[in-house]
């Protein structure tokens, strides 16, 4: 069951990226979608390394905006992965040989997040951003490779130790978006994997779990207390500590 699950799960995952909806799926992604994209607009630079890219999702924005990127993970599911590798230990890419790290909800699959860290701090140049999301609240996914869920101070205290400077952190979704997340869970691998139905379940699921549930989230609040995920900017400083 739970192989079937992963199955489709994966196939929706496709479908949706093709078409440029990965960020659709659920109110949880929606939201650090749409946190991300103004870090995105602000910080990012060539070249850049979207670390642990997946299904690269960011690259066709990232080449939209004029930014050279470089994709890396250890698996290549869609062809569109330029090198295998570990970012826990990446020699293949040069000391300081980056402007900008991408690096989008893969901590968690890390057993060791601050090597990855570490690995990051050394190929960014001096003056180079971190754009990091990570999960708070989230289900297990990927397993067996899913170890961590992070707090607001857990991201700070990795990134102090690498030596970064942190320049924010900001939750994404509350209480209202976790529940949403598992129902859209539930319908999309479901219905939507149904044949002729995965358009139509897609439009309703984004309609009242994402669009209507968002609205609700908003209006709850608890943010501080249940975040679905933290997006956080840093910089690498230069060797004068300025920026």
């Amino acid at each position: 069951m739970l192989e079937a699950l992963k199955r489709r799960r994966g196939e929706l995952n496709d479908w949706l990226t093709a078409r440029g909806l990965a960020h659709t799926f659920s109110l949880p992604a929606h939201q650090l979608h749409r946190a991300t994209l103004p870090l995105v607009g602000r910080a990012a630079r060539s070249p850049c390394l979207d670390a642990g890219s997946g299904r690269s999702p960011w690259k066709p924005l990232l080449a939209a905006q004029g930014v050279d990127v470089l994709s890396l993970d250890v698996e290549d599911r869609t062809g569109e992965v330029d090198l295998l590798a570990d970012l826990q230990a990446m020699p293949e890419v040069a000391d300081e040989s980056m402007q900008t790290v991408l690096c989008t909800q893969v901590l968690e699959h890390l057993a060791r997040p601050w090597c990855a860290i570490s690995e990051i701090a050394r190929v960014l140049a001096p003056g180079g951003h971190l754009i990091l999301s990570v999960p708070h609240l989230s289900v297990l996914h990927e397993v067996p490779h899913d170890y961590f869920r992070y707090t607001r101070y857990g991201i700070q205290s990795l990134l102090d130790e690498a030596g970064f400077e942190v320049l924010e952190i900001q939750e994404c979704g509350g209480l209202v978006s976790l529940l949403a997340h598992g129902a859209s869970l539930v319908v999309m691998t479901t219905l939507g994997s149904l044949p002729g139905l995965r358009g139509p379940i897609w439009g309703l699921n984004y309609a009242l779990l994402v669009r209507v549930a968002g609205w609700l989230d908003a209006l709850m609040g608890l943010r501080s207390l249940y975040p679905c995920n933290y997006l956080a900017l840093a910089r690498k400083p230069t060797a004068g500590g300025r920026p």
